[in-house]
């Protein structure tokens, strides 16, 4: 589903990192941290709850500040992306 957007793969490697990081990372900074074809914020918005609708994605309440949600990639989605690197 990542591979559906211009931007997808970008963002699947965006999520990767701000997990490797354990980053704060909600909606507004992810959609700031893409470079490259970046969307109209409705439309990542969108993006984002279809990811989220489908699993790809997890959502979770931010401990410094409790109006964010966090984004994170998925188990499934993260052991997917490491079975890929491996190759």
């Amino acid at each position: 589903m990542f591979l559906s957007k211009p931007y997808g793969l970008e963002l699947l490697f965006i999520l990767s990192m701000f997990d490797q990081q354990n980053a704060d990372n909600g909606i507004d900074d992810t959609f700031d941290a893409i470079q490259y074809h970046r969307p109209r914020r409705a439309a990542f918005s969108s993006f984002i709850g279809q990811l989220h609708a489908y699993h790809h994605i997890t959502k979770s309440v931010s401990p410094l500040k409790g109006s964010k949600q966090i984004l994170r990639l998925s188990e499934d989605t993260l052991n997917g992306l490491a079975k890929a690197l491996a190759r």
